[in-house]
């Protein structure tokens, strides 16, 4: 038995039926775990997108193992290059603020773990592994980023367009003042509808902060039209 094509215990033919079947199923269900992650958490590339990034990879690599002839690192190569553009699709820029980052990353890092699971078995436990510590990475770290920030006291900036009228402002400055943030700075300008006002702050969360919790607040108060705040560990977060 070929070390190879052992599956943490398993031997696996990756050259036979059953064994590509077996060798897709499980991008399938690692490409899920990923994707579940991002889902819950509200993404536009979720459950549906990990796992077809993670399936096509695996496919397109074990097509390219059993075809018998050209150099299969090529293929992975076209892979990566092809996924980079998929996962560009997922950046937003939102004024002063970049998001999508790690969604991209997540979606390029999915389609690794399924280049590795269409090389061999072998190298499929690694992609096992890879899926369990990009979970950690995606979900484990991000409490530690946001106590990171409150010890840094990192300011983050908030954009918010309002109804022209005092009510909207006090209420909006309430809730901020509410919600465990600290104002730094504040600048108000007139929006692009003449009834509306844009305000551009940057404040410093302290360690009752909720984010989450903040934004459905806002967004539910009469005279607030739209809001926007970076997560907490950074801009380019999300």
């Amino acid at each position: 038995m070929s070390p190879m094509n052992t599956f943490f215990g398993i031997s696996i033919q990756p050259g036979t039926l059953s064994g590509m079947t077996m060798v897709l199923i499980l991008s399938v269900l690692i490409g899920g775990i990923v994707g579940f992650e991002r889902e819950i958490h509200g993404h536009p590339a979720g459950l549906r997108t990990h796992i077809m990034v993670c399936l096509g990879s695996t496919l397109m690599t074990l097509v390219s193992a059993n075809m018998g002839h050209g150099s299969n690192d090529r293929i992975s190569a076209q892979i990566v290059s092809g996924v980079g553009f998929l996962g560009a699709g997922a950046i937003i820029r939102d004024g002063a603020t970049v998001r999508g980052l790690t969604t991209a990353a997540s979606i390029w890092a999915s389609a690794g773990m399924g280049i590795a699971l269409g090389t061999s078995p072998f190298f499929g436990q690694l992609a096992v592994i890879a899926s369990f510590v990009i979970i950690f990475t995606l979900w484990g770290l991000t409490r530690l980023e946001a106590k990171l920030d409150e010890i840094s006291g990192r300011p983050v900036p908030i954009q918010a367009i309002l109804k022209d009228d005092e009510m909207s402002a006090a209420a909006f400055l309430g809730h901020i003042s509410n919600s465990g943030l600290m104002i730094l700075s504040i600048h108000c300008d007139p929006g692009l509808d003449k009834q509306t006002r844009h305000f551009d702050l940057r404040v410093s969360p302290t360690e009752m902060f909720d984010r989450e919790k903040f934004l459905r607040t806002v967004i539910s108060t009469p005279g607030v039209l739209s809001v926007s705040m970076p997560s907490l560990s950074g801009v380019t977060h999300n």
